[in-house]
C-alpha cells in the first residue's frame, strides 16, 4: 500500500493547486482557509481511496477533516499505517 501521508498531501495539493511543500508548511491550517470546500473535500477523499486502493470508503470523524495534519492522521488510523 502506498504511503498514506504522501497520498493525502498529493491529493490535497492537486485540488488546492498548491505545491506539496506549501501544504507541509501549512499542515495545521484549516482546510477551509486553504480553500477546500465540502465538495472539494469529497473529491480529495475519493482520490485518496482510489490511490490507496481501499476496499471500502474512508469513514473519518469530523475532527480528522480539519487540517492536512488531522486528515493524514485519520487516514493513517483507518488504513492501519499509524
Amino acid at each position: 500500500m502506498p504511503d498514506s501521508d504522501q497520498t493525502v498531501l498529493e491529493a490535497l495539493a492537486r485540488h488546492l493547486s498548491l505545491p506539496v511543500a506549501e501544504l507541509v508548511r501549512r499542515k495545521d491550517d484549516d482546510l477551509g482557509q486553504l480553500g477546500l470546500d465540502s465538495h472539494g473535500l469529497m473529491r480529495v477523499l475519493l482520490d485518496i481511496e482510489k490511490a490507496l486502493t481501499l476496499p471500502t470508503s474512508l469513514e473519518l470523524d469530523d475532527a480528522a477533516l480539519a487540517t492536512p495534519a488531522t486528515l493524514q492522521a485519520g487516514v493513517r488510523a483507518v488504513t492501519g499505517q499509524a
